[in-house]
């Protein structure tokens, strides 16, 4: 009790001391690389203006830094190093959404230079940007075990836009196995892809784990798709929930599917995915030479792939596409799962496969119950439309799913079920269109990843 009283009175002490430290003349740059002038509680308030030289923000504890009388531009790149408990948010003043912004600028709006942990960064938008949102791929640290020792630790980044612009995110690409630039616990929420610079991917790189991505909405073509990529393309686990999709190339998520110091699950459920170029909505596999021996921290396991609630369609393709793509094994000789349930699906070109599952291994599929397909989903009674994906209430889908106690909500945050049991696909019926269903993109508490 008496150490809980304690942490408290701190708690109590950083805000009752706390102040705003403002900083920027509008133009340049804006570098702060130490606590000199300010504490843990305070707010470092940076003037409106375009800082064409970009900045540096490094060794800062506790401190929130915000927009200060309207929008910050940043030119250049903002480079980060050493930052914990830091929130780095452009909703400092009222009448602007987005108050940090990247607008037609060469390179990375943000560059990760040293490890952080418990990193916001919030209300951003990047506008044709020529460059990553947030480059995390310059190695600098390898994971022995120490949380110390990570990239990103406990880090989140929601409200996000992007148009005309490249990735969101982008980690290390060394083998897992090396544990070079480890990403735990990171969470993408809230963010809005507007077409795309990029060739397809917006989070990509070998070791995030523990990922939670959830409330994203993407459309708008990808000009340069070519080849198999997905807006998520992890080797780690995670979840990825509540996205609604429309337009595009690849896959909504590409994973390999380890897990970090112990076997994982990854969950892909509430997404809607249409009318894109190339392939299903899901590719999970594990590779097992990304895997190592032993129990010494680090190291590495599989995990198992649960594909729930998922509504997809209308996909073209000159090659195949299914709902979900197996390309590689999942090892259910180990124990591992892939479950793919309540699932709909329709119009989806199927090329020597079937219209929900392409398997391309010998890996028995166990969990494959209450999917629904139809070539044309409106005339079968199913879906009231094709875009937004409203369930006829007196159709097929209706009270058919298996319910799971952690999808207590629809991609809309309907409460599931609202009749006697879940339906299936993404949304819940309501028994009509209402106010709450407006929008593709809700704020329903997801499962943790």
């Amino acid at each position: 009790m008496k150490i809980v009283f304690t942490f408290y009175l701190l708690i109590f002490a950083m805000h009752s001391f706390s102040h705003t430290v403002y900083t920027g003349t509008g133009s340049g740059s804006i570098i702060l690389n130490e606590m000199t002038g300010l504490k843990p509680g305070d707010t470092l308030a940076i003037r409106t203006g375009r800082y064409e030289k970009g900045g540096s923000l490094s060794n800062l504890t506790g401190i929130t830094i915000v927009n200060y009388k309207g929008i910050v531009d940043f030119g250049n790149t903002v480079t980060l190093g050493n930052l914990k408990m830091v929130s780095i948010s452009g909703a400092g003043w009222k009448k602007e959404f987005y108050g940090f912004r990247f607008l037609n600028m060469s390179g990375d709006a943000f560059l990760l230079q040293a490890p952080c942990s418990s990193l916001i960064i919030s209300y951003c938008e990047y506008r044709n940007l020529d460059g990553t949102a947030f480059n995390a791929s310059r190695f600098f640290t390898t994971y022995t075990g120490n949380p110390s020792t990570f990239a990103l630790y406990k880090t989140s980044f929601y409200y996000q836009k992007l148009v005309h612009s490249g990735a969101l995110f982008i980690g290390s690409w060394a083998a897992n196995a090396q544990f070079q630039n480890v990403v735990d616990s990171i969470a993408f929420l809230y963010i809005i892809v507007d077409s795309t610079n990029s060739d397809g991917n917006q989070v990509l790189a070998h070791s995030i784990y523990r990922m939670l991505a959830s409330h994203w909405r993407v459309t708008g073509p990808c000009l340069n798709g070519n080849h198999d990529v997905g807006i998520f393309q992890t080797s780690g686990n995670g979840t990825v929930c509540n996205v609604y999709r429309k337009d595009g190339w690849g896959y909504l998520w590409r994973a390999w599917n380890l897990g970090l110091n112990g076997r994982a699950d990854s969950y892909l459920f509430n997404c809607i995915d249409l009318n894109t170029d190339n392939y299903g909505t899901i590719d999970s596999r594990i590779d097992p030479a990304d895997t190592t021996t032993g129990y010494k921290i680090p190291f590495c396991r599989g995990g198992s792939m649960h594909v729930l609630n998922n509504t997809i369609g209308n996909k073209r393709t000159p090659n195949y596409v299914s709902q979900l793509v197996i390309a590689g094994n999942f090892c259910s000789s180990n124990g591992y799962r892939l479950e793919v349930r309540n699932n709909l699906c329709f119009n989806t070109v199927a090329v020597g496969a079937d219209p929900i599952i392409k398997q391309n291994t010998s890996d028995p599929l166990r969990d494959t119950s209450n999917n629904l397909y139809s070539v044309n989903p409106i005339k079968a009674g199913i879906l009231l439309d094709t875009i937004l994906c409203y369930l006829n209430p007196l159709g097929p889908a209706i009270s058919r799913a298996i319910p799971y106690s952690f999808i207590t909500s629809d991609i809309d945050g309907v409460p599931r079920p609202t009749g006697k049991s879940s339906d299936i696909g993404a949304r819940e019926s309501t028994g009509m269109k209402s106010k709450n269903q407006s929008k593709p993109v809700s704020k329903s508490t997801p499962k943790p990843g």
